[in-house]
């Protein structure tokens, strides 16, 4: 849900309001025991008490844990370069540290490349985390095209001769 709110770019008070809205019966229940409780202490309820609250509550932390390891040593590899975004989105949310900041988004999704495609990618440090995915995507589709290319010829000018063609002896000068 998170995603979808960096996407739109929802203020604190409309993501609380659309996440609490969502909340069906246990955990409906939950949440209006909560923020009561929270406000009789002189807490204020916002998008950040509720994430944290909520992610107490519902997720345990060991698979949070586990999550932000996986995203912390997460690399492209032999990944291609859409699944290794895909990847790096879907777990950036278990690293609020980096979630938050446009640089050290696109620092780390960088970090991650193959060495071969990372300074391909580099070209500007005024790039956004999404300017820097879509040129690696390019790039990555570019050198993929290349690379079909020079096989392809390699193939087209290795011509095998006919079955019955083969001889053992050296050609004749004449």
């Amino acid at each position: 849900m998170e995603g979808i709110f960096d996407r739109v770019n929802y203020d604190e008070e409309h993501r609380l309001s659309l996440a609490t809205f969502q909340l069906r019966e246990n955990a409906q229940r939950w949440w209006r025991d909560t923020s009561r409780a929270m406000r009789e202490i002189g807490v204020w309820t916002s998008w950040g008490s509720f994430s944290a609250s909520f992610r107490q509550e519902y997720i345990p932390e060991s698979y949070f844990n586990a999550n932000e390891c996986e995203f912390t040593n997460l690399v492209h590899g032999n990944l291609k370069l859409a699944k290794y975004s895909r990847k790096f989105s879907s777990l950036l949310s278990y690293a609020p540290h980096i979630a938050g900041h446009e640089r050290a988004k696109r620092n780390k999704f960088l970090e991650g490349l193959r060495s071969d495609l990372y300074p391909l990618v580099l070209g500007s440090s005024s790039m956004t985390y999404a300017d820097v995915v879509n040129r690696a995507v390019e790039i990555e589709k570019g050198l993929l095209n290349r690379q079909s290319q020079v096989q392809q010829q390699a193939t087209q000018g290795f011509h095998p001769m006919p079955q019955g063609t083969y001889s053992s002896q050296p050609p004749q000068m004449s």
